[in-house]
C-alpha cells in the first residue's frame, strides 16, 4: 500500500514538477522558498478576474500579428501600475493546464528578458493564467476570449 502512495506522490510531483518547468521556459526565476498561505487561492484569485461583471483594462484580438508580443507588453505596463511586483521582481503565478487547479502558486521572479505569453500558450488549452502580488492584493490575469485576449487587473481585500 505505502509503494502505490509513493507512486501517486511521485506521480504528482512530476506533473507539478512539468507544470513549473512551462514556467521557467518563459526566462521567469522559478524560487524554490514555499508561498505565502495567507493569500487567496489561484482558484479564487481567477474567479475575481472571470465572471461576468469582469470588463479587461485592456485587449489584444487574437488576430494581431504579433498578439504574443503585445500581451506581453501590456500585462507587463498593467501588472507594474497595479503594484503586483515585489521590490526584487517577486510574484505569485498560477498557469492553466491539465491538473494545475491542485498545484496552487508558484513564486516567481520577472526579468526583462521574459517570454510569457508565447511560451505558455497551449493552442490545445488557449492561454489562461493568473498573477498576483506576494501580499495577496492584487491580481493580475490574461484569459483568451472569443475574440481578444483579456488583460484583467483587480484589486482585493
Amino acid at each position: 500500500m505505502k509503494e502505490n502512495g509513493d507512486e501517486s506522490t511521485q506521480a504528482t510531483e512530476s506533473t507539478r514538477e512539468v507544470w513549473l518547468n512551462r514556467m521557467s521556459v518563459t526566462g521567469l526565476t522559478v524560487s524554490e522558498e514555499p508561498t505565502p498561505e495567507n493569500v487567496p487561492s489561484p482558484n479564487e484569485a481567477m474567479r475575481s478576474v472571470s465572471n461576468w461583471e469582469v470588463q479587461p483594462v485592456s485587449k489584444v484580438p487574437l488576430s494581431h500579428p504579433d498578439a504574443h508580443q503585445e500581451v506581453d507588453r501590456q500585462w507587463y505596463a498593467q501588472a507594474t501600475q497595479a503594484g503586483l511586483f515585489s521590490e526584487d521582481g517577486s510574484f505569485l503565478l498560477s498557469i492553466s493546464g491539465s491538473g494545475s487547479s491542485g498545484f496552487g502558486w508558484a513564486a516567481v521572479k520577472w526579468n526583462p528578458t521574459v517570454e510569457l505569453t508565447s511560451r505558455l500558450a497551449r493552442e490545445s488549452e488557449g492561454l489562461d493564467f493568473v498573477a498576483m502580488s506576494e501580499d495577496g492584493r492584487t491580481v493580475c490575469a490574461v484569459t483568451e476570449e472569443e475574440y481578444d485576449y483579456w488583460i484583467v487587473v483587480q484589486h482585493l481585500r
